[in-house]
């Protein structure tokens, strides 16, 4: 009972990569571009939630993302353009927001969770970009999903225009964003698994992996 219990703990390491992380999304959050004809913006803050699933453990990579939409909903400015506040996390785009920790435990359970780790040995390099890259677009897939039914709602327009202005214009980044994280995240990752970075164990192959 009591080793149990001293496994749900996280650590003074575990701690300080899931703030190292949370850090990082508010960091690259601030690389914002708006534009004129939709609310939403060209937002580099995916680049961090994905870093964070390539990175990091399921739960870890899930509690960096809370962590970070709780500190946005105190009021502290990490959101986009320096927003913060329940109406920025509640607001028309605060659906592309919500679903980060969701986008991060997918990408990491494809890639760190223990059944995919003991899989990866006997699997090519090819492969596991592969397998990213089906992970992180269906994560993204869930973006669009997510944040434009959100939008669609507080907005009053149809999911169709509302993909016409918060989807359709952003594919191209988007892709951009996506092949970025494939080609230059993906590939860092062993060494940083190499360097114990990752804090993957082999104990169980569940979400609190």
């Amino acid at each position: 009972m009591k080793n149990k219990k001293a496994k749900s703990v996280l650590s003074a390491k575990e701690l300080s990569v899931i703030a190292l992380f949370t850090a990082i999304t508010a960091v690259f959050a601030q690389i914002a571009i708006p534009l004129p004809f939709t609310p939403v913006p060209i937002s580099f803050g995916l680049v961090a939630v994905y870093m964070s699933g390539i990175l990091l453990k399921p739960k870890h990579a899930v509690y960096s993302q809370l962590c970070y939409l709780t500190l946005g909903g105190l009021g502290i400015p990490v959101f986009g353009g320096f927003r913060g506040g329940l109406g920025a996390l509640f607001g028309p785009t605060g659906g592309y927001l919500l679903v980060y920790p969701i986008m991060a435990w997918l990408v990491s359970m494809v890639l760190n969770s223990q059944k995919s780790r003991q899989n990866e040995s006997s699997n090519s390099k090819g492969f596991l970009l592969f397998k990213s890259a089906v992970a992180i677009c269906t994560a993204h897939i869930i973006l669009y999903l997510g944040g434009t039914t959100w939008l669609s709602i507080t907005t009053g327009n149809s999911f169709y225009a509302t993909l016409a202005i918060a989807v359709f214009p952003f594919i191209p980044m988007d892709i951009l964003k996506i092949i970025f994280c494939i080609f230059a995240v993906v590939p860092i990752r062993s060494r940083l698994i190499s360097t114990n970075f990752l804090i993957i164990d082999n104990t169980k192959a569940d979400f609190s992996e």
